[in-house]
């Protein structure tokens, strides 16, 4: 099981709409991956974050509409949204 935070990824030019996917383990969430959306810069990071949310919530209607899991991935996928190697989080 899954569990996805909507949230941004800044780059030099702006920011990313990225998503964080937990897997879950026992009793608790353990960070995965991220997903972002390089097709997509936005100037601020709140708006990055609220295309976040618009592109997942798309994503688990299409979920919804279709009655299978994987379709949540593979709308995501559609809408740009791929795996980054090494995320460099802020400290």
């Amino acid at each position: 099981m899954y569990r996805f935070e909507p949230g941004s990824y800044q780059i030099p030019v702006g920011f990313l709409p990225a998503i964080a996917c937990y897997k879950s383990k026992g009793n608790s969430d353990v960070f995965d991956y991220i997903l972002v959306n390089a097709k997509i810069i936005m100037k601020t990071e709140d708006i990055a974050v609220q295309k976040s949310i618009e592109l997942l919530n798309k994503a688990f209607k299409f979920k919804q509409d279709n009655g299978d899991d994987k379709k949540v991935a593979e709308s995501l996928r559609l809408d740009g949204f791929k795996v980054i190697d090494n995320p460099m989080f802020a400290k």
